[in-house]
């Protein structure tokens, strides 16, 4: 059976729906294996800005977040200073070698601060780590 020639000058044209779709595939693959680190933007903290800062290594961090109303959270959830050391406890004891990532915004009062250093230490965590904003890149450390 011959091949039938619609007409001499037609050009050959690359079908671009495949590439669409495998385009549109990636995206949504890409938006949904992408983990936005909730912790850190749960809350709207106006951190301190120093001018070097280093990243913590190791697992995921317990955060604690102060707000300048010298208000508590320990992950999501609100926390009374008294607490603190408790709770603090009772993660550690399931985690041994955990890192606690305090964030206080830049005007709350270092006698609140001083409290929550108090709870980690009467809680025996042994790391301990404060969240600031690097002024170079606006970065949260």
């Amino acid at each position: 059976m011959p091949l039938v020639r619609l007409s001499d000058d037609e050009e050959p044209a690359p079908n671009l729906a495949p590439m669409i779709d495998v385009v549109l595939v990636l995206t949504i693959f890409f938006m949904c294996a992408t983990k936005f680190s909730g912790d850190e933007r749960k809350f709207d903290l106006e951190l301190p800005q120093v001018g070097a800062a280093v990243t913590v290594e190791g697992a995921k961090p317990e955060i604690v977040e102060v707000e300048a109303s010298g208000s508590l959270r320990l992950g999501a959830e609100e926390v009374a200073i008294e607490d603190l050391p408790t709770r603090l406890a009772a993660i550690r004891a399931a985690k041994p070698d955990m890192t606690v990532m305090i964030r206080g915004e830049k005007t709350v009062p270092h006698g609140r601060m001083a409290e929550i250093y108090e709870a980690c230490r009467t809680a025996e965590v042994r790391h301990v780590a404060i969240s600031v904003q690097s002024k170079s890149d606006g970065r949260r450390k």
